[in-house]
């Protein structure tokens, strides 16, 4: 072996100060430009401080409440915490499902929308696989928004929050008229919630709106009592039907709902069911075959003669296919199960198929998103306070040669990470802290290009 090959072989060396990343990366058999820059992951590490603040702001507006508040608001901060992701998760589906008059504006600072929701948007493009399939397995609003907005403008978001106090700049009026006419909602968040706050459910077993469901509810403060919308024991009784739900029967309903628009002729494919689990590539000859015998399974099982819903008759054909499944997951999975696997019997107590469970998981939540974004973001704490423990969401950090050497050395080693990867297809493999923080940018059309 030559003493070039030797050397090609061997890993890049760093001098001390690096000034600049190479023109082209090594990635499988492609040489491609630096899929992240500098200034990139500059950007993404003051969003990701501005949302360390975000939550350091709810914890201090709740641990200094006036007497009079603490009659109204709960007191512990990691509650209001919750149920301020709980509350930013809905202002996301209302912004990205509301009616826009035009298609998704070019990126400038009116389209950029709160805080809060930017949060639940980049924790949803850190979740690349659920939100590429989210956003081409139906044609509805909500799809086609995320599609249009899969790649994060990083450093237009950053530079609306103030580089030493990470406060975000007033919008524009322009702004705050596109998000509030787009979302039906105020644009400015409210960092405390009222035992009184409420929000507009549609029951799952009539479809009829509910006005007046509370956000939290004062046996919250006893730990999982809580039966609010933003609490983990979560039920209302509809005012209309009388009949209690809660968030399981809301995603069964999501589910029969997809189904009927399926079977009036509409593009649906089942979440889970469209991406090749090994590459993530959209395989639609297998996702039809896929979604073919689940309503066949369906047709049989309730009986439904008709080959198709019409339109008008979706949404009560979908109430009586819940209310047939008694608004049941564990329902759900059998005929799910019984609809991918017909050859199987399969009851209630057997162990459950890795696909059927990821499709239950989907609909198991309200909302239109086929991943528990709430979990999500707190997971994502997690991740935040470590960044933020080795000093990196400092404002002073990485403005020296010295420290930008580090952001050099991590964007490097994330595109050798992506020629691993291109290198192990089929492996799991886990990225260094280094790499996650710059190289997953919540740049969603970066992800397509690199990983499947």
């Amino acid at each position: 072996m030559s003493s070039q090959q030797i050397d090609a072989d061997l890993p890049p060396h760093y001098n001390d100060f690096e000034t600049e990343l190479p023109l082209k990366f090594r990635v499988g058999n492609e040489d491609v430009s630096p899929l992240v820059t500098i200034t990139a992951a500059q950007a993404h590490l003051r969003l990701l401080a501005a949302f360390d603040k975000l939550k350091r702001d709810v914890y201090s507006a709740h641990s200094s409440l006036s007497d009079e508040e603490t009659s109204e608001i709960p007191s512990d901060p990691h509650r209001a915490w919750v149920v301020f992701v709980n509350r930013a998760v809905y202002r996301f589906d209302q912004f990205m499902s509301g009616k826009w008059t035009s298609d998704f504006p070019n990126w400038n600072e009116t389209a950029v929308p709160p805080l809060d929701v930017v949060m639940v948007w980049h924790t949803y493009l850190l979740n690349p696989r659920t939100y590429y399939e989210d956003s081409i397995r139906r044609t509805t609003p909500f799809a086609r928004r995320l599609a249009a907005m899969e790649s994060m403008p990083l450093t237009l978001i950053a530079s609306l929050i103030d580089p030493t106090t990470l406060e975000v700049a007033l919008p524009s009026a322009h702004r705050e008229a596109f998000f509030e006419s787009t979302s039906g909602l105020p644009f400015m968040y409210s960092l405390k919630t009222t035992y009184s706050d409420v929000v507009s459910l549609q029951c799952p077993c009539c479809n009829t709106i509910n006005p007046t469901v509370r956000w939290i509810t004062r046996e919250g403060d006893k730990e999982g009592n809580g039966t609010g919308f933003a609490e983990l024991d979560f039920v209302h009784q509809c005012d209309w039907c009388s009949r209690k739900f809660n968030r399981s029967m809301m995603g069964v309903k999501k589910f029969c709902e997809e189904l009927t628009r399926r079977r009036a002729r509409r593009k649906v494919f089942f979440a889970e069911t469209l991406l090749d689990p090994m590459t993530g590539k959209a395989d639609e000859m297998l996702a039809e075959m896929l979604t073919l015998r689940l309503v066949r399974r369906i047709n049989a099982v309730f009986k439904l003669e008709k080959k198709s819903c019409g339109q008008d008759e979706i949404i009560q054909e979908a109430i009586n296919l819940a209310k047939g499944l008694d608004w049941s997951p564990q329902e759900l999975y059998v005929l799910i199960h019984q609809g991918l696997r017909p050859r199987e019997k399969h009851h209630v107590y057997d162990e459950q198929l890795p696909r059927v469970k990821r499709i239950v998981a989907a609909y198991s939540l309200p909302g239109y998103a086929s991943i528990d974004l709430v979990a999500a973001i707190l997971r994502q704490g997690s991740f935040i306070e470590k960044m933020k423990e080795l000093g990196w969401l400092e404002s002073s950090c990485f403005q020296s040669p010295r420290d930008q050497a580090t952001l050099l050395r991590a964007i490097a080693r994330y595109h050798a990470f992506l020629d691993l990867m291109v290198s192990k297809p089929g492996s799991f493999l886990v990225p260094t802290m280094d790499i996650v923080s710059h190289g997953q940018v919540a740049n969603h059309d970066i992800f397509n290009l690199s990983f499947l």
